[in-house]
């Protein structure tokens, strides 16, 4: 076997081989990707024997029937059907498939075209001519595959329930149609004011979908946010009915224990035997529990902090929040804001020991200060959404409901104790 055949071979699998590998790549990066099942053991022969079918298609297909429309729709069709069916099962998956098959063959058509002009400039051997034109098309399919792992990673929005895709999918499938019309109709232009030409023509279509993408984005990011506030709308309604009702609840415990108070006051009157006096004093106890705790003068922060405090000890809560003003906020606001706060510093209960929560508040001059701490067997670190400081998602919808008040946030570690401090102008 001579030199020349060895890397004719070498050059014919880098084609074969950029191709199937870069068509893999992008699917791979799919987010939805981390939760495709994982139970059929038979997963990942499938996904080996679909890329190798997807390779053997590449070659036999563009030798076997002659038609390129017919190897561009076969092989969509089949990579499509093979990225949805074994990895992300997600509708802008599809787009961004479809995406990567129009660049990637915008991306060869110029190659061709650039390598024939080569050709023609350079007069270069017909074998030279070959090499080139794969060589361009690895290099434009690296390029065009990492901007596309530029934008599943950094720009990659998911679609919501009402977002129309179906009209984002005709974009790139009617510029891929454009591409193949022009190609094989336009000899005659081509012949009179040359291929390059060609070569600006990929070029505009590839930026007006690159325009097309980047205008799918922003309107589906602004529609995700718009479905990411309606859910937490709705959570904190949910969350504001709940102590609505449990501040009802209350009130009617009150009632009942109140006369349950004033029998157990008569037959303590009445009861002459010593022994009993245990028995009554345990009885009182057992109310006392049934009651709510006065921590502050705001209604509704006082029923949210007997709700969540109520797991803990006496001894384990410092509350100094009487004679702090918190009227300004709305109740749904007094809620999202204290309810999110002690459910993170409780999260960071669980597992630790000697756990203490403090809270209070003070008026500073023109600013209403509160501020929380509680220990915490983890460290803190600003921006993680896990529970390792007890920060959580919480924490964006606090942000969100401070600044409605002009309010400030704050949230940091000192050893072994975390702290979240609130700052609210005057007359907010």
């Amino acid at each position: 076997m001579t030199m020349q055949v060895i890397v004719s071979i070498l050059f014919f699998l880098l084609d074969i081989v950029s191709l199937t590998l870069c068509s893999w790549y992008l699917v791979s990066l799919m987010p939805s990707n981390k939760y495709a099942v994982r139970k059929h053991g038979r997963l990942r022969i499938l996904r080996a024997a679909a890329w190798s079918g997807y390779a053997a298609l590449t070659v036999l297909l563009p030798n076997l029937g002659h038609n390129d429309f017919l190897t561009m729709a076969v092989l969509s069709v089949y990579y499509i059907l093979t990225g949805y069916l074994l990895y992300h099962r997600d509708k802008a998956g599809i787009l961004y498939q479809l995406g990567f098959l129009f660049f990637m063959y915008a991306t060869q058509v110029i190659s061709i075209m650039a390598a024939a002009r080569l050709y023609a400039v350079f007069s270069l051997e017909q074998i030279t001519y070959v090499y080139t034109m794969i060589m361009l098309k690895a290099g434009f399919l690296l390029i065009t595959i990492f901007v596309f792992r530029i934008l599943i990673q950094k720009r990659f929005v998911s679609v919501q329930p009402r977002f129309k895709l179906r009209g984002m999918l005709l974009v790139p499938v009617i510029s891929m149609i454009l591409i193949f019309w022009f190609t094989v109709s336009a000899d005659v232009f081509f012949m009179r004011f040359g291929y390059e030409w060609l070569i600006v023509y990929c070029a505009l279509v590839l930026v007006i979908n690159l325009y097309c993408f980047y205008f799918w984005y922003d309107v589906s990011k602004v529609q995700e946010l718009k479905y990411k506030l309606k859910l937490t709308q709705q959570q904190n309604e949910l969350t504001h009915q709940f102590y609505a009702d449990l501040e009802e609840n209350y009130a009617k415990s009150r009632k009942v224990i109140h006369d349950i108070r004033n029998h157990l006051q008569m037959l303590e009157q009445s009861q002459k035997f010593a022994e009993s006096q245990g028995y009554f004093e345990d009885v009182h106890q057992m109310l006392n529990a049934l009651g709510m705790t006065y921590y502050t003068d705001n209604r509704m922060l006082n029923i949210i902090l007997n709700d969540k405090l109520k797991s803990l000890r006496q001894e384990q809560v410092t509350c100094q929040l009487r004679g702090v003003q918190l009227d300004f906020l709305s109740e749904m606001d007094t809620t999202t804001i204290f309810a999110n706060l002690l459910d993170n510093a409780l999260e960071a209960a669980e597992g630790t020991e000697n756990f203490e929560l403090e809270l209070w508040g003070e008026q500073i001059q023109d600013f209403c200060v509160i501020k929380l701490s509680n220990t915490t067997g983890g460290t803190y670190m600003p921006g993680l959404s896990e529970k390792a400081g007890h920060e959580g998602i919480g924490l964006e919808n606090v942000q969100n409901a401070v600044e409605k008040y002009h309010g400030t946030l704050q949230t940091g570690q000192n050893g072994q104790t975390f702290f979240v401090t609130l700052m609210f102008p005057d007359n907010s």
